[in-house]
């Protein structure tokens, strides 16, 4: 009791002298952030009309932590959030009514493309990330990076950007400025100019180093070499994030070496877009976890990224000789034939209805039409599954935000991929709503406040008080993809608004124009 009339004692004074910060009207002194149980609201001082920009009220609020959702109100001004509950005493200059939908972060998509100087169409927009909801990106990825960090950083900023963005430095990319494409080890030298590069670019605010071992010149380095240059992230608080030699055929040799070199840099260790590709491997699944979760239980600090759809880019639209014999006939979508009445059908069906064997179906349907052309589902989704379900494993991407092109067909002509218009809402209609795979909370965990705590990204990642107002607010009984294998760039259905920074990026499921983004740096 003595307490209770000590803090509202203290709430009068300031009331009083006009001392609440930034002219702001205080919250709950003792829980700013608490939602209360419906009849038993926390008495609020009212505001002055004008008190705040933005109350989003009535939705189901999930945090980022993976607590159950609670209906109640998100309280916005300038670019950050400042209450969190039961706020009916609280006014704003906007109010949007959220009910029946969710509240939740902006989605962090720790693996993107977006603004990669390999990305023949970036949009500084970002508009086809912001329409599925993500509201931050990680770019650098697979061990190319533009250097230095601090130019590409300065050309984000003074361009725009529709997401935060930030970046890791890329391992190909310090090489090759060092080395070119030469082969073999590096000298010493060649090792010390590298470890000097890569701590330049986390001074300037890098998130650790990536790697891209399946590429040149990355793919040149040995483990050693890989690991010195890992330590280097070590005392700025970064991590190693590598797309692997192999997701394939040597899965676990090269996951074996991706823990060898986390844990001689002594750096947390990102496993970057985790699959197992190529039919005969699938088999691995059970290796693989097991090799992750020893790992994890030997102390070593890991996460994987994964995104859900079961063809990666370079199985897309391909010649169905390239894939024919590496898959059953069931997982090749037919996306180009002579004949139009085959297109998106598998190559299953065309065989059943022509009378083929199954095994022969491929290679006798390239022989009636050499132009055929196939999406080849090379991935496992038994382990993809299987992986979303793991504590270990957070959501991703590996795609870009780039401009819709004039139609689905040109889209498919350059491969674009269903991953950048679609991945964080098939995961909440297709595998949360109607598979329940995971539960919405913890989907949305792994989208949102695990990514942050992940990547050491600061104040952002959750809805608390004092966090950045990176929010989407969507409807869980409708959200979902649109795009499908012949048509990979449809904006999906269900997200209704996206703040980044306290300003509207999606109003009403259209994309407001602006560029509301900023650079993020790893510890800032």
């Amino acid at each position: 009791m003595l307490r209770r009339i000590a803090l509202g004692a203290a709430v009068a004074l300031l009331l009083l002298s006009g001392c609440t910060r930034g002219g702001q009207p205080p919250v709950d002194p003792v829980d700013p952030g608490k939602v209360d149980p419906p009849g038993q609201e926390t008495p609020v001082p009212t505001p002055t009309p004008t008190a705040y920009d933005l109350v989003i009220r009535g939705g189901t609020v999930i945090d980022g932590t993976g607590a159950p959702g609670q209906v109640g109100d998100v309280a916005i001004s300038g670019d950050k959030i400042v209450a969190v509950g039961k706020l009916s005493a609280y006014t704003a200059k906007q109010e949007v009514d959220a009910t029946g939908l969710v509240v939740a972060p902006g989605f962090i998509n720790p693996h993107s493309h977006t603004h990669d100087f390999i990305n023949p169409f970036e949009d500084l927009d970002a508009t086809a990330s912001l329409m599925q909801g993500i509201t931050t990106e990680i770019g650098g990825a697979d061990g190319r990076s533009p250097l230095p960090v601090a130019a590409e950083l300065e050309r984000l900023s003074t361009a725009g950007t529709g997401v935060n963005f930030g970046m890791y430095i890329g391992q190909g990319s310090v090489r090759g400025q060092v080395m070119g494409n030469a082969p073999g080890a590096a000298s010493a030298d060649q090792v010390e100019a590298m470890k000097q590069l890569v701590r330049q670019g986390m001074t300037e605010g890098a998130f650790g180093l990536s790697t891209g071992l399946e590429y040149m010149p990355g793919r040149q380095a040995d483990r050693a070499e890989i690991a010195a240059l890992a330590a280097e992230v070590k005392s700025f608080g970064g991590i190693y994030s590598t797309h692997m030699r192999s997701e394939g055929d040597q899965i676990v040799e090269s996951l074996q070496e991706s823990l060898w070199i986390a844990k001689t840099a002594g750096v947390p260790l990102n496993l970057a877009h985790f699959k197992i590709v190529k039919y005969p491997n699938w088999g691995k699944e059970d290796q693989v976890v097991g090799l992750v979760e020893q790992a994890i239980a030997g102390g070593q600090k890991l996460f994987a990224d994964v995104y859900p759809y079961l063809a990666p880019d370079y199985a897309i639209n391909r010649p169905v000789g390239e894939w024919g014999k590496a898959l059953p006939a069931n997982y090749l979508v037919i996306t180009k034939a002579a004949d139009a009445a085959m297109v998106g059908k598998r190559v299953s069906e065309v065989a059943m209805a022509q009378g083929w064997p199954a095994e022969q179906a491929a290679e006798r349907l390239g022989a009636l039409d050499p132009g055929v052309a196939v999406v080849a589902l090379v991935s496992s989704e038994k382990a993809m599954i299987r992986f979303y379900q793991a504590p270990w494993s957070v959501v991703s991407t590996d795609g870009e935000s780039q401009p819709k092109l004039g139609s689905p067909a040109e889209a498919l002509g350059y491969a674009f991929h269903r991953r950048s218009y679609g991945s964080y809402p098939m995961l909440l209609g297709q595998y949360v709503r109607e598979q329940k795979v995971l539960g919405l909370e913890a989907m949305l965990r792994k989208m949102t406040g695990a990514v942050a705590d992940n990547l050491g990204l600061k104040d952002r990642g959750y809805l608390k008080p004092g966090f950045y107002a990176d929010l989407v607010v969507f409807d869980p009984k409708t959200v979902a993809d649109r795009t499908t294998w012949l048509s990979p760039q449809e904006f999906p259905a269900g997200i209704r608004h996206v703040y980044v920074n306290g300003t509207a990026a999606v109003r009403d499921g259209q994309r407001v124009a602006g560029r509301p983004g900023r650079v993020v740096r790893l510890g800032k």
